[in-house]
């Protein structure tokens, strides 16, 4: 009985220490977000297409703790241009497809399992992406 007792009161100070954390999190954007920055064609990005999607997935986490800024935050991915190529690179979390957690990679990878969809999440000029 001490056990389970103990158990149960681990499991609220679990909860209890995780609330704050889920509080903070900022309510998902209704209206698609304006992504500027991506090409000479700006994008649209849509939360309400993603919600399959874990937010952690492109709102990693930064320095051990949850992250909602912009992906062009300073410090983040602040390095604009399609030849910037490092971990900073707007364009490339963007556009590379061998990234796993990048909007095309993830494209890439949805339109393997649904091969219909691959014109409109991988193509470029007429995709939902850049239509």
């Amino acid at each position: 009985m001490k056990k389970i007792a103990m158990l149960s009161m681990g499991v609220l100070v679990a909860i209890a220490l995780a609330l704050p954390a889920i509080a903070a999190r900022p309510p998902v954007p209704t209206a698609p977000s304006k992504m500027a920055l991506t090409d000479k064609v700006a994008s649209d990005f849509d939360h309400a297409t993603h919600t399959s999607v874990d937010c952690a997935v492109c709102h990693h986490e930064v320095n051990g703790a949850e992250n909602f800024a912009k992906c062009s935050t300073a410090g983040c991915h602040d390095a604009m241009g399609s030849k910037e190529k490092g971990v900073n690179s707007y364009y490339r979390i963007i556009h590379d497809r061998k990234l796993e957690n990048s909007c095309l990679g993830c494209h890439v990878k949805t339109a393997k399992a649904k091969p219909e969809l691959r014109k409109a999440l991988t193509g470029c000029k007429g995709s939902s992406c850049h239509p």
